[in-house]
């Protein structure tokens, strides 16, 4: 057996010697004691106590009141007097690809490209002759002078195997010559629609940098996975898991679907899955039968995914007015305007709930004049179509969030991390209508939170520190926070991983918060959120994270 922390020796016992109780009352299978329990219900937010059956809350109180709730074969586990929160829920994660950078070659935070080239040539020495070199998280802006990398930069130290590294974002990808050698681009490749090549303006020729569309024109095969879908998903899990996420809302494909049916068979599924599907297998979801909301509540079909637009970080995201950085540019559209506007009524029309990566002014405003042309040809039908990121907003559109019941799954690390260079990007005004969760929540809009895994790291704790402080997490800038007025509170920023998460899923009634009837998915904190510093959120650990009723991580 693993070692484990002084406060977790003998928490879980088996009762076997108990007075007299009412025996018309059932036993609970579990029951947690003597924690300082967060449960979310505002007539009532906190207990000490909660009994679990079947997988669900039996019953919730304080020291002593759940003592009849225990019989000969209940465990119960004391919490010592830490924080017990919902289980926590990220409504946008791209999970397999997560698990997969878990082994990948990473550039998270690498802030030189000599730095890059260092790391290239390293990796190569491990690799056979003519092997692809692949790698992703890279971030221009953190570069000396925030300036798009080339490929001659990639070149200097691979000039004989492919390298392709992906953007943080996963909108661009940078490439040295050999790759787009092997992938037949020349200055003489047009863009596709809704992507670019970026050439160099004297001779022409790509400079190493596709956006968007173009980054499909690369192909590069590479001769051996380091890892299979199913190997990516189970190491998420895992690192999920530890994270203390009960559920997250991700991306999939009909493969990966089959993949959780069987960790859900076999039992392996430690987290509650609401998995999304590409819009563009909308036919093919038609034709199969799959509908809205199928499955249970470990393993659910979930909304129709859609990209109207890139990244701000990229340079791509569509905006009303052009970037103030880039004053010829207004970003990309991934699809004719009349061509979207029809795939979301086809979705309506047969009841698919919608999610709209949109991030650009003019991007939400599409979405949000689609969506409202559906509910105006086949009705509202209560579907909760959902916008991915709504990260800049023109105020006229605010309102518009709540009168067509519009969902903003929002990421609040992605505020925190862009704020480097949203300013230089789209100017103060156009900042101060970005990331606006509190005018959000002002004007009645539902907000679900999430992380965009692998774009920014999983763990919540992270998005927690962003969504009260508003504060850069690497610098801990600015003092204040950057425009505070938008700043939440603990239980509000609590809410919107929980609460807000399963209302997007149309899953309320059964999870979000801790009371009975609801599904038992809680976590034990080593730390209280509500009443730390706000820098010690980043240092919070998880104790145990708990499935309905059943402990799947215990530190």
């Amino acid at each position: 057996m693993r070692n484990q922390l002084p406060w977790v020796l003998g928490l879980l016992v088996v009762i076997g010697f108990l007075p007299a109780c009412s025996r018309t009352e059932p036993k609970a299978d579990f029951v947690l004691t003597n924690g300082k329990v967060y449960t979310g219900v505002a007539a009532a937010p906190w207990a000490r106590s909660v009994a679990v059956r079947d997988g669900k809350i039996v019953a919730v109180g304080s020291d002593g009141d759940l003592d009849s709730r225990v019989g000969p074969e209940t465990r119960v586990l004391d919490a010592k007097g830490r924080l017990v929160i919902p289980g926590l829920v990220d409504a946008h994660t791209h999970f397999a690809s997560g698990g997969r950078s878990l082994i990948s070659l990473s550039f998270r935070g690498v802030d030189s490209v000599a730095r890059v080239q260092e790391m290239v040539a390293l990796k190569i020495k491990e690799l056979p002759a003519g092997a692809l070199v692949s790698g992703s998280e890279y971030d221009h802006t953190l570069f000396p002078g925030g300036e798009w990398p080339t490929k001659e930069d990639l070149d200097k130290v691979s000039p004989d195997h492919p390298v392709v590294i992906e953007r943080v974002d996963g909108h661009s990808i940078w490439v040295n010559s050999l790759a787009l050698k092997q992938s037949g681009i020349s200055k003489d490749t047009a863009n596709p629609f809704g992507g670019e090549i970026l050439k160099d303006p004297r001779t022409g020729e790509p400079t190493g940098i596709l956006t968007e569309a173009a980054t499909g024109l690369v192909h590069i095969r590479e001769a051996q996975s380091a890892s299979t879908p199913e190997q990516d998903i189970l190491r998420a899990l895992e690192h999920a898991a530890r994270l203390g996420l009960t559920g997250v809302h991700a991306s999939t494909d009909l493969q990966e679907m089959e993949i959780y049916r069987k960790l859900r068979g076999e039992n392996k599924l430690t987290l509650r899955v609401y998995a999304w599907l590409p819009i563009e297998s909308l036919e093919s979801s038609i034709s199969k039968g799959i509908r809205q909301g199928q499955g249970d509540d470990r393993l659910r079909t979930g909304f129709q995914k859609a990209f109207i637009d890139g990244t701000l970080g990229s340079g791509t995201a569509l905006m009303f007015a052009p970037f103030s950085d880039e004053p010829g540019k207004l970003g990309l559209p991934q699809m004719p305007e009349d061509d979207f506007n029809a795939l979301i009524v086809k979705a309506h029309a047969n009841g698919f709930q919608t999610g709209t990566h949109a991030i650009g002014d003019k991007a939400v405003h599409w979405v949000l004049n689609a969506i409202e042309r559906a509910q105006r040809l086949h009705g509202d039908k209560g579907l909760r179509h959902r916008i991915e990121h709504a990260q800049v907003i023109d105020p006229r559109d605010l309102d518009r969030f709540k009168e067509l019941g519009v969902i903003a799954s929002m990421q609040p690390t992605h505020c925190t991390t862009d704020m480097r260079f949203c300013e230089t990007r789209v100017g103060m005004e156009r900042s101060r209508n970005a990331y606006t969760w509190r005018t959000l929540l002002d004007h009645g809009a539902k907000i679900a939170f999430g992380s965009d895994w692998p774009v920014e790291p999983l763990d919540p704790m992270r998005g927690l520190y962003s969504a009260v402080t508003r504060k850069n997490i690497e610098g801990r800038y600015p003092e204040g926070g950057w425009f505070p007025e938008q700043k939440l509170t603990m239980a509000e920023a609590i809410g919107l991983f929980t609460t807000g998460a399963a209302y997007a899923s149309n899953e309320e009634t059964i999870k979000g918060t801790l009371e009975p009837g609801k599904l038992a998915d809680m976590i034990i904190l080593s730390k209280d959120l509500f009443t730390i510093e706000p820098e010690e959120i980043l240092t919070t650990e998880v104790l145990a994270t708990i499935l309905g009723g059943r402990i799947v991580y215990q530190r």
